[in-house]
């Protein structure tokens, strides 16, 4: 069983690891670039910040299929 079960009563599917774990990438990463996304350089930041967020799921599922094997 790879899903996460506490105490059989919250379950959290696969789906909603890889979720979180983007949301925490995606906030680290966030970190680097704010600073320079809200100056007025980039067009559109939010554009931008869903780009990175997408990415940082892809790279939390990615984790997870490289610890499952």
């Amino acid at each position: 069983m790879t899903e996460l079960v506490f105490g059989s009563l919250v379950f959290l599917p696969g789906i909603l690891k890889v979720l979180i774990l983007g949301f925490f990438i995606w906030l680290f990463i966030r970190g680097f670039y704010r600073k320079k996304l809200y100056s007025g350089g980039i067009w559109h930041p939010n554009l931008v910040d869903i780009s990175v967020y997408f990415v940082s799921l892809y790279v939390s599922h990615l984790i997870f299929l490289f610890l499952q094997g």
